[in-house]
């Protein structure tokens, strides 16, 4: 497991790298360089897991945090040495998945890590869930709004509307969703017919 170690003063590093390499040699644990921005030590060590190491409350450092949830998701763990409330709350909002005030066991380091990554997976598998029901109730507005203009233009009913964008979806090999959103596009975009504006004038 590839650990990068952020926002930590030197005797804080020495101990938790110390730590870490004694529960398991497997472990390679890097540190983001002094005054290297958050999202760029990610970058340059491609981490698997990331700990934020703080002394005191800093929302300047929940601000990387944040940015790199949106940017790359990844498991983060932070430590803290002052109790905040308050701040913890902060802290999950933005993507921490694992909060510790104080120092921590050396037995108990590996079991936090592993939770921290049983936590995150659960996180994205409820995020990629959220997604995929947002997306899916996306496409059918769309196909709604295809069947309401073949309805309305064509005079069909909502069976034959539907019939008739399956049939297409089929017979172009595509989603359901394309062959809608196509059809509105087309639709809306045909000119107007001057005839027709003529009587309405």
């Amino acid at each position: 497991m590839k650990i990068l170690v952020a926002e930590c003063d030197n005797s804080h590093a020495k101990e938790l790298f110390a730590r870490l390499k004694a529960l398991d040699d497997n472990f390679t644990v890097t540190f983001a360089g002094p005054g290297e921005n958050l999202l760029d030590a990610v970058r340059r060590a491609r981490p698997d897991l990331v700990i934020v190491d703080m002394a005191r409350p800093d929302r300047d450092g929940l601000d990387s945090v944040r940015a790199l949830n949106t940017q790359a998701m990844l498991p983060v763990l932070m430590f803290i040495d002052e109790d905040d409330p308050h701040f913890m709350e902060e802290a999950i909002d933005a993507g921490v998945c694992s909060y510790h005030v104080g120092g921590v066991a050396p037995p108990a380091i590996k079991p936090i890590l592993r939770t921290a990554m049983a936590v995150f997976q659960r996180m994205r598998g409820l995020q990629a869930r959220l997604t995929e029901a947002e997306e899916q109730a996306e496409a059918r507005k769309t196909v709604d709004a295809a069947k309401r203009l073949l309805m309305t233009q064509d005079k069909m009913s909502e069976p034959a509307a539907h019939r008739f964008l399956q049939r297409r979806a089929m017979d172009q090999q595509k989603k359901l969703t394309e062959i809608a959103a196509a059809l509105l596009r087309d639709r809306t975009a045909l000119p107007r017919d001057p005839k027709m504006e003529d009587k309405n004038g």
